[in-house]
């Protein structure tokens, strides 16, 4: 499980890794049943979520992609590397 700490207005996004096979099926990337999201804490303006999704999808917070809207593969190669 993922653990981001946001503020209001701040995103985090799921995608699918860039390095998927785009003929892979939807159905697959659920598996093992949906993403799961759980507000862990709650403290003033910020909010604790833990993120469980399947290995294929990228979930980063906003900030971490290019102005192009890419996320950045070094981040993308790191975060899968932490999850495993």
């Amino acid at each position: 499980m993922l653990i981001l700490t946001r503020r209001q207005g701040q995103l985090v996004r799921i995608e699918p890794d860039p390095r998927l096979d785009p003929s892979t099926p939807v159905g697959e990337l659920f598996l093992d049943g949906p993403i799961e999201v759980l507000v862990t804490h709650i403290s003033g303006s910020q909010v604790r979520l833990g993120i469980l999704a399947h290995p294929s999808l990228v979930i980063l917070r906003n900030e971490l992609y290019d102005k192009g809207g890419r996320p950045d593969p070094d981040v993308v190669s790191e975060s899968r590397q932490k999850s495993k």
